[in-house]
């Protein structure tokens, strides 16, 4: 009787060996995670090139305001430009709390350094730590944004745009 239940354990084993069944399910199960996580970063990809794209076209629509004698006839403040530019977005999530704004003047542009945003551990610097001076008419205008994105996979990226403008002559 031990024999013959040898012989059939045997038998069930050579059976589930030579059974492909399930083999489809194994394969599958071991592409499944490295197709899913691809399919995530191109996903994100595609969402940090959007939202640089529409910081882009926000901050060329605050620097036209800056240009045209928008903001200094309106006596906008940094805050009230920023809303300004975030109005003009949509995909920039928590846009008033994680966007800053730098707004620099010269007469010429050789007078104009860039900002520098990030603090040296990497983050994202204060509002207060940003410039405000929109200038008056004939100077030249450095306006850039900021915007801290968080990745699914490397944490924090920083999208930034600037547009230099000379100002018209109001």
């Amino acid at each position: 009787m031990s024999e013959r239940k040898r012989v059939s354990v045997s038998g069930a084993l050579h059976r589930l060996r030579r059974c492909r069944s399930g083999a489809t399910l194994v394969e599958f199960s071991l592409v499944a995670l490295p197709l899913l996580l691809l399919i995530l970063a191109i996903f994100e990809l595609g969402f940090i090139y959007w939202a640089n794209h529409e910081l882009e076209n926000a901050t060329s629509d605050a620097a036209r305001m800056v240009r045209t004698g928008q903001v200094q006839a309106g006596n906008l403040n940094q805050a009230q430009l920023k809303t300004e530019l975030c109005n003009r977005t949509a995909l920039l999530v928590g846009c008033l709390s994680r966007v800053r704004v730098d707004v620099r003047s010269a007469p010429s542009f050789n007078a104009i350094s860039p900002p520098q945003p990030v603090d040296g551990g990497g983050t994202l610097k204060p509002d207060d730590a940003f410039s405000y001076a929109p200038g008056v008419g004939d100077d030249v205008v450095l306006v850039s944004a900021f915007y801290s994105w968080n990745t699914l996979f490397s944490g924090t990226y920083l999208v930034r745009a600037s547009m230099p403008v000379r100002n018209e002559p109001f």
